[in-house]
């Protein structure tokens, strides 16, 4: 953690996950008390800096931020993917991406 989002997906899951939370109305405390609720460990200020790509997270993180998004939004509302639906992400935690 503490560098930017260098990662093609990483950014890409950022970018759907801030649309998705915007176009719900959700804000940026409501978002991280349930982030951190689920056990994120990284706090408000690094939420928002990730969320605007200035920082990278962790896959698991990241995971967990869309997990928290996800329970949030309206049902039919655009969803915020985990890193496991991103383009050449592996489908198993296990296999390296092609």
């Amino acid at each position: 953690m503490g560098a930017p989002v260098d990662d093609d997906g990483a950014a890409q899951q950022a970018r759907l996950l801030r649309l998705a939370v915007e176009g719900a109305g959700v804000g940026l405390g409501r978002l991280w008390m349930d982030y951190f609720s689920l056990g994120g460990d990284v706090g408000a200020v690094e939420v928002d800096a990730y969320l605007h790509e200035c920082l990278g997270l962790p896959p698991f993180q990241r995971d967990l931020l869309a997990h928290a998004a996800n329970g949030l939004l309206r049902p039919g509302a655009p969803r915020a993917p985990y890193s496991v639906d991103l383009p050449g992400a592996p489908q198993d935690p296990g296999t390296p991406p092609d």
